[in-house]
């Protein structure tokens, strides 16, 4: 059994918090007899969840890079796509953002404003129907 110094408990112990080690399934105790090989299992990137590894799936799919479903469109000529290509401008792209970012601010400019911030009109009132009352606290001796 090692034994070792305070000062080597207490720096041992902030590096242990630090990098979070315990939610990797391990114990002090544990990281102290090999804090090396921990360290390094610890600092290894953790496997994706199954949401996380679907929004990937759809990430590469849509990049196309090999997981892309076959369509029609494939199996026209190569030529095809390079005249596509060719045609394509960076120039048009940045006017449709502009286009679309003027169309999103003119549905803002529709909205109420209070003090510069946008605010929706409430569509409901205090007293509802028959149950008057319910709001008046002055009513029930509150």
């Amino acid at each position: 059994m090692n034994t070792i110094t305070d000062s080597e408990l207490e720096y041992y112990a902030d590096r242990f918090m630090r990098l979070r080690i315990a939610r990797h399934g391990f114990n002090l105790a544990q990281y102290l007899v090999n804090p090396l090989v921990i360290e390094r299992l610890a600092l290894e990137p953790e496997p994706l969840l199954p949401q996380q590894h679907a929004t990937v799936l759809r990430f590469w799919q849509r990049w196309d890079t090999g997981l892309a479903a076959v369509s029609e469109a494939a199996s026209e000529d190569d030529a095809d796509d390079e005249i596509q290509a060719a045609a394509w401008d960076w120039r048009d792209l940045l006017d449709r953002w502009r286009e679309e970012t003027a169309e999103a601010e003119r549905a803002l400019a529709r909205m109420n404003q209070r003090n510069g911030a946008y605010v929706e009109p409430m569509r409901h009132h205090r007293h509802h129907g028959r149950n008057r009352t319910a709001a008046n606290f002055a009513r029930k001796g509150a």
